[in-house]
């Protein structure tokens, strides 16, 4: 049996959000019919942080977590997005970070503001 300490609940939103994506992305346009290219490229620059935002984002997980509002693995998963340092070539966040965990981590930090 698991319980909620041991679920991470950023993962499994990231994955869900993943799979809508990847639906829109089948489907070439998005929920205005617009084609999906143009305004995944718009969703992902209006993701990027500034490195105020960035430190912000780091200040309010780890705050979070110290409380207990976030456990562990989901505080780590949020720290590895975000990384020791803004990273400028991928919006502030880690090169590797996709569009689907920027849009649920920036969801999560301004539910815990």
């Amino acid at each position: 049996m698991k319980f909620y300490n041991d679920v991470n609940r950023v993962d499994a939103a990231i994955i869900r959000q993943q799979g809508r994506i990847d639906k829109l992305v089948e489907s070439g346009v998005d929920l205005q019919g617009k084609p999906i290219g143009a305004s995944l490229a718009a969703l992902d620059q209006n993701m990027a942080l500034t490195v105020k935002e960035h430190t912000d984002f780091q200040n309010h997980q780890t705050r979070a977590a110290t409380i207990g509002r976030l456990n562990t693995d989901e505080a780590f998963t949020i720290c590895a997005a975000l990384g020791e340092g803004h990273n400028p070539d991928n919006g502030g966040w880690q090169p590797e970070v996709g569009l689907a965990t920027k849009v649920i981590i920036t969801k999560i930090i301004s539910e815990l503001l």
